[in-house]
């Protein structure tokens, strides 16, 4: 009887040992993966950089009112703090602007991290280009960031914060490595359809990091002494030979947008109309700048009809407009005044913009002018205007007529070609991409005539040229975030705006 037991002892043993590792612990669960594939991380990553960073409510309220894009009635409370300029560090749109890149940077980060381990040189060059789309952004917002440490909990629960130009200076090299990963990589079939802004193309993939680069060299372009940085830069651009991104070929993401709940493209989600075709609520708090509208309005300019709808007064459809911070009641404002047009505001499935050509030529047009990339500034300009009608459902003869006839937008007419591009830019960038605008602003005090908000509320009469620091920072992260000094909105400029 023990020599059986024995044996059976033994075959058991033997049966185990010939079993897949880890099949009786229990604690591991199947279902909850600890590597994920570098294809199923990018879709994710890519969709949340387009909700949180291009479609959401966070990143083009602030931006679009103090643009004077929009503005938004008194009696709403929920914008007190973009009406007003006097935010603190809870304020909600700062703290989740922060939280929400940092998380999207997580997913970039886990990208590269698995692509270098599998050898998967494309997904590194996507990881890295939208790193430095994010980082840009967070700089932008802040100054000093967590950089080096960041993203790092295992090893680092509170990270140091890095200089803001350090950072931009590494987001450069990081983009050169990008473009030169897209040189040689191959795509499978299968990472194509993972990669929703661009099908794999690697052409594509460069033309956005260069052209992404070139954007981070603009914003220093006001810093004395770093024109031979600048130069030096583009001309690493020029040698890479991917170019910047040109007529027809901006950057979009489109996942495959429904109409269902969660579904919808994120701007429309936002500041469109629901599932049932009723307005959103930001659709009707979003309503239109008398400065933005009057621009449009008395230059004859046929976007009016697209970034605005009209409102049916009883005599006729017409345009009505609020000037910015102005106290007016408003439940009784909501239907009389024009709201989101629809060349902004298209289909519950239009495509999400990322980078459009129209915001890429006003780039090179600026770079053009300053003498920094080859070509003719006013060509790319004139190009950048074409771009946009065309985007708007307009035609390009209605662009051409408009640079032609209209003061405002004629090369020959105004002098000074930085402030015509950038005023002309502004204009472009309406319900797109609104922090570009607020950032030239910052960066050349340009459109010089920008309204402050008439609200009672302002105490300080000036537009603010960064965000504050979250409160959860100074909650978790004390140390650090407090060696940043005393943080002010309208004081505390980014290194790059030295105005």
């Amino acid at each position: 009887m023990k020599k059986k037991l024995i044996y059976m002892l033994a075959a058991l043993v033997l049966t185990l040992g010939a079993c897949k590792k880890g099949y009786l612990d229990i604690n591991d669960n199947p279902n909850n993966a600890t590597a994920v594939k570098p294809a199923l991380i990018l879709t994710g990553a890519l969709n949340n950089t387009a909700a949180a960073t291009t479609g959401s409510s966070i990143f083009y309220s602030f931006a679009a009112l103090w643009m004077n894009y929009w503005m938004t009635p008194g009696g709403v409370s929920g914008w007190y703090e973009e009406r007003s300029y006097n935010f603190t560090t809870n304020w909600s749109g700062s703290t989740t602007l922060w939280a929400n890149v940092y998380d999207n940077l997580t997913d970039y980060a886990y990208l590269e991290k698995q692509s270098k381990a599998s050898g998967q040189t494309f997904f590194v060059g996507v990881a890295k280009t939208m790193k430095a789309w994010d980082y840009q952004y967070l700089v932008d917002f802040y100054g000093n960031v967590p950089y080096t440490q960041a993203n790092q909990s295992v090893n680092f629960l509170n990270p140091k914060y890095d200089k803001a130009q350090d950072i931009y200076e590494d987001l450069v090299k990081q983009l050169d490595t990008a473009t030169n990963l897209f040189k040689t990589a191959t795509v499978a079939p299968a990472d194509a359809i993972a990669d929703i802004y661009a099908k794999g193309d690697l052409q594509k993939w460069g033309k956005f990091a260069n052209t992404l680069k070139l954007r981070i060299l603009l914003r220093q372009s006001e810093m004395p002494g770093r024109e031979a940085y600048i130069k030096a830069e583009i001309a690493k651009i020029t040698a890479n030979g991917f170019g910047y991104i040109e007529t027809d070929e901006g950057i979009f993401n489109n996942p495959g947008y429904l109409n269902t709940t969660g579904k919808q493209n994120p701007f429309w989600a936002v500041y469109g109309y629901g599932v049932d075709g009723t307005r959103t609520a930001s659709h009707g708090y979003m309503l239109a700048s008398t400065y933005g509208m009057d621009f449009l309005r008395n230059n004859n300019d046929p976007r009016l009809d697209k970034f605005y709808n009209t409102i049916n007064d009883g005599a006729g459809s017409t345009y009505v407009s609020l000037v910015w911070g102005q106290e007016v009641n408003f439940d009784q404002t909501i239907a009389t005044v024009s709201s989101i047009g629809k060349g902004v505001l298209k289909s519950f499935d239009q495509d999400q913009p990322i980078m459009t050509d129209f915001e890429s030529l006003f780039i090179q047009a600026e770079a053009a002018q300053r003498g920094w990339i080859a070509g003719d500034a006013r060509a790319y300009y004139e190009a950048a205007v074409k771009a946009n009608f065309i985007y708007l459902g307009l035609t390009e003869a209605e662009a051409d007529t408009y640079l032609t006839d209209q003061t405002v937008a004629n090369w020959d007419a105004n002098a000074n070609k930085i402030a015509l591009i950038i005023k002309q830019k502004w204009a472009a960038m309406n319900g797109t991409n609104d922090i570009e605008p607020w950032t030239d602003y910052r960066r050349l005090e340009l459109p010089a005539d920008m309204p402050i908000s008439i609200a009672s509320t302002v105490t300080t009469r000036k537009i603010p040229v960064r965000m504050l620091y979250p409160q959860r920072e100074y909650n978790t992260n004390a140390s650090n975030v407090i060696a940043q000094g005393t943080i002010n909105q309208f004081t505390t400029r980014i290194f790059w705006d030295v105005q």
